[in-house]
């Protein structure tokens, strides 16, 4: 036993029943076949007409720069390592950045200097702040950002709604008082397509059989227990909801707490106190830190997903022991997050729990993002990384993210399930859960789980799979500086300068899309983002026309920073083949892309275009029997697509014996192993064009039919 851990408490390791260890296939794109395009504008599912959206594949090969790097071990098995690479910001933006924060403090400390000014002239009519005798309530510096700041984009923050966070919400209209100090409700409201809530699996939104029997636990417990666990807070209800996540998440036991905050801001200081060590990652959640704070035990921050820099904080832990008195520690406490929310990069748990085996240190999992939306039956970032429960003694989550309800849960050993019971302050002070609520996280959970006797539930996780998947292969074919993981239903995108925070959020707004603009202190000050959070309520239809206002804004703001804007130049030498390829190559093509409809036009120029301007070089060449049609995309990677008779074994809308289909292989993001797919090119239905040549007569698309 190592010296840390010589003082463990009763309860605190973990015994939960074991689990199967879990192979996830990489997350295939697998979209319907026949989707009606949607409009530009985001519309109501079905309506519309044709779309045209970025899906081809990127250059960048890898899913994270700096992350997650393959590597085979001795076995022959893929390994995921952690060589962590932090996000850098380029000098341009974070130049321009810095001079708009210079600007707005500028012309800021000037204003107060005249206010100053005035209130000595005329102190009637420009009264004191705080009351004589009075010290300012506020911080200095915190009460000017929020005056000559944040007043000035309030808008794009609190926005009210008065519908279900579902799909789509209706958010209410709103006017700034006189002095931009607050913000009244107005009449009307704006429909807009949510990418703002946190309803990954699309339970927020009324479902008629768990409507009615939430409905009946409210009318028979009540709408409130208005007492804490400990007293009269507990219902059936609560013990069925403890007992089915115990279960879900693979461990003995599990208690139920109101708030999902209040879970890890109440229970660190619970389970770990003065003599103990919790080491955080640097990007944990804000009640982690501030649970740690509470606990009054010692803090140490090892670097963002790095298994490394983790082994050597723990090593120089052990070895030093407590300041001042070197005693051992009386337990070491790591603490991470499954799914990191402003980021939306998923934790690499594996080599994690692997060094805290190594070293005897406890594990704590904040699950509050990843359980119900990762995993290939929703169990979390344990399922998705491959690690047992058994290897994480204490898994956190809540409720209010892919279950539609509120609240938290800590599921581990019965031992520590009953120490937090009796000692945490989120149990024993707090009211307990609502007994409604508590009904629809246990509905939600047994459909998830397929309890329910439906294949619901996995349906709405793979449907989540697929849309954040989608929608993050979109926004990275526009040009997008995206970060995060694939499979992660948080997609954030950088904006960097604050004059794009409120641009971006009210250019969709008015174009009728519900996004969440991100800026300091909740990141650091150069690092201001949107952030999308993608639903299983969402159709392909609504993601489609949200790619379309995307692109359209990312245009018009100019945040569009992996877009080189240099387009490839077809060489002579192709140009000249091209030549002989023209009449049946020239012309509109019906295409398809991992199912995703689409168009192309083939130019005689050695160019060709999507309908959203998305351009490349193109030529073909023969090789045996096949002629082969290559297309040099300017911001991805090339493609080749092969001449093929028609699918069906039909008649091709030409005539022509070499227009009939062009066929090959897509591959997506440069997964390991890659996404595989189709791109299919087939003749537009119209008219075509005998011609006579030369070199044997010819079918020219001419015109639709």
């Amino acid at each position: 036993m190592a010296p840390h851990q010589r003082s463990r408490c009763s309860g605190e390791g973990a015994s939960g029943g074991s689990s199967k260890k879990v192979e996830v296939d990489p997350a295939a794109i697998v979209h319907k076949e026949g989707v009606k395009p949607s409009t530009p504008t985001p519309g109501k599912a079905g309506k519309g007409t044709p779309s045209s959206l970025p899906v081809y594949p990127a250059k960048h090969s890898a899913r994270r720069k700096g992350l997650h790097n393959k590597s085979v071990d001795s076995k022959g098995k893929h390994e995921r390592h952690s060589q962590v690479e932090e996000h850098t910001v380029p000098w341009i933006a974070a130049l321009t950045t810095y001079f708009g924060y210079a600007v707005l403090i500028l012309f800021g400390y000037l204003r107060d200097s005249l206010e100053f000014a005035m209130s000595c002239l005329y102190p009637s009519r420009f009264p004191s702040k705080a009351p004589d005798g009075y010290a300012p309530l506020f911080h200095d510096f915190q009460y000017f950002y929020t005056r000559r700041m944040y007043w000035r984009i309030q808008d794009c923050f609190n926005r009210p709604i008065s519908s279900a966070p579902g799909a789509w919400i209706d958010v209410m209209k709103r006017e700034k008082s006189a002095d931009h100090a607050s913000m009244s409700v107005t009449e009307g409201v704006t429909t807009a397509l949510n990418l703002s809530s946190y309803n990954y699996l699309g339970f927020a939104e009324c479902d008629l059989e768990m409507r009615d029997e939430v409905v009946h636990a409210v009318r028979t417990y009540g709408v409130a227990n208005c007492s804490s666990r400990t007293e009269l807070g507990t219902t059936e209800v609560h013990r069925e909801l403890e007992e089915c996540i115990a279960g879900f998440v693979g461990k003995e036991a599990a208690v139920v707490i109101g708030m999902g905050f209040a879970t890890n801001s109440t229970v660190l200081p619970a389970i770990v106190g003065p003599g103990g060590l919790i080491i955080s990652d640097e990007l944990n959640h804000s009640s982690i830190v501030n649970g740690a704070r509470g606990s009054g035990a010692k803090i140490k921050v090892f670097k963002h997903n790095s298994a490394e820099s983790l082994e050597q904080i723990l090593r120089e832990s052990i070895a030093e022991g407590q300041p001042r008195t070197r005693r051992p520690w009386s337990k070491i406490i790591v603490v991470v997050e499954g799914l990191y929310s402003m980021e939306g990069e998923i934790c690499d748990l594996k080599p994690i729990v692997e060094v805290c085996k190594r070293y005897r240190a406890y594990v704590y999992v904040d699950e509050a993002h990843s359980i119900g939306a990762l995993g290939a039956t929703g169990r979390g970032v344990l399922e998705h990384c491959g690690v047992s429960p058994d290897d994480v003694d204490i898994m956190m989550g809540t409720f209010t993210k892919s279950f539609g309800s509120v609240g938290g849960y800590i599921a581990g050993s019965r031992d520590l399930v009953e120490l937090i019971r009796r000692v945490c302050p989120g149990s024993t002070h707090a009211c307990s859960m609502a007994p409604g609520c508590a009904k629809q996280a246990t509905l939600a959970l047994r459909m998830i789980m397929g309890a329910d006797g439906t294949s619901k539930g996995r349906d709405k996780i793979e449907q989540l799979r697929r849309n954040a998947n989608m929608f993050r292969v979109g926004l990275e074919r526009m040009g997008c500086e995206v970060l995060g993981d694939m499979d992660s239903p948080v997609v954030p995108v950088m904006l960097y300068n604050p004059s794009k925070i409120p641009a971006f959020s009210r250019e969709c707004l008015e174009r009728k899309l519900a996004v969440v603009v991100v800026g300091f202190p909740a990141t650091p000050l150069i690092k201001s983002r949107v952030r999308f959070c993608l639903s299983a309520a969402h159709t392909e239809e609504d993601l489609i026309a949200a790619l379309k206002v995307v692109s359209e804004v990312s245009e018009r703001v100019m945040i569009k920073y992996k877009w080189s804007g240099k387009p490839n130049v077809v060489p002579q030498r192709d140009l000249k083949q091209n030549k002989e390829h023209l009449v049946d190559v020239v012309g509109e093509w019906d295409a398809q892309h991992f199912g995703w409809r689409d168009s192309l036009v083939i130019s005689s120029t050695g160019r060709f275009a999507r309908g959203n301007g998305d351009e490349g070089s193109w030529h073909v060449r023969v090789e045996g029997a096949k002629t082969i049609l290559r297309l040099e995309w300017d911001r991805w990677d090339s493609e080749e697509l092969v001449l093929q008779p028609p699918d069906d074994g039909g008649v091709s809308p030409c005539p022509s014996p070499r227009r009939h289909t062009f066929k090959g292989k897509a591959r997506i993001m440069g997964e390991t192993p890659p996404l595989k797919g189709t791109f299919t090119l087939r003749p537009r239905e119209g008219n075509y064009l005998s011609e006579t040549e030369a070199n044997g007569q010819h079918y020219k698309f001419v015109s639709h039919s």
